[in-house]
């Protein structure tokens, strides 16, 4: 039996990034040969901590500034704290909540999430930073 491990839903094909894509720049953003040597050895659960904090696609750009543990999430373009009167911090935090629900309820101890995400970068997101601290090893593709 494979062990469980959390993955991008974006790496898997699904256009939940924030432009609602499914190609970029002429490039596929699906992960395909990624995705098979994954499944190799886990048994994927695929995630999107932005849909799951109640972030709609396509959506804004952000960006997550950290003081200390608290993240703080902007609008990249404009550096508003608001998008239509929704605090964007509170939805990257719900979704990273949810995300270490998902851990818990597949047992999962690895992640393996998009780089340069505000919700799933493995240094800055706010998802794989709650998943680290939750004892889940990320790794950022």
């Amino acid at each position: 039996m494979k062990p469980p491990a959390l993955i991008s839903m974006c790496l898997c094909g699904v256009p939940c990034r924030y432009h609602g894509m499914t190609h970029k720049m002429g490039y596929r953003l699906y992960r395909e040969k990624l995705v098979a040597k994954l499944k190799e050895d886990y048994e994927l659960i695929p995630i999107c901590p932005e849909l799951m904090g109640g972030l709609p696609t396509p959506r804004c750009p952000c960006q997550v500034v950290w003081e200390g543990d608290i993240p703080l999430v902007t609008n990249r373009n404009t550096g508003a704290i608001l998008e239509h009167g929704v605090n964007l911090t509170e939805a990257y935090q719900a979704g990273a909540e949810w995300a270490c629900w998902m851990a818990d309820v597949f047992g999962a101890k690895k992640a393996f999430m998009l780089k340069k995400s505000p919700a799933c970068d493995s240094s800055n997101g706010v998802a794989a930073r709650a998943l680290a601290a939750h004892g889940v090893y990320v790794k950022g593709v």
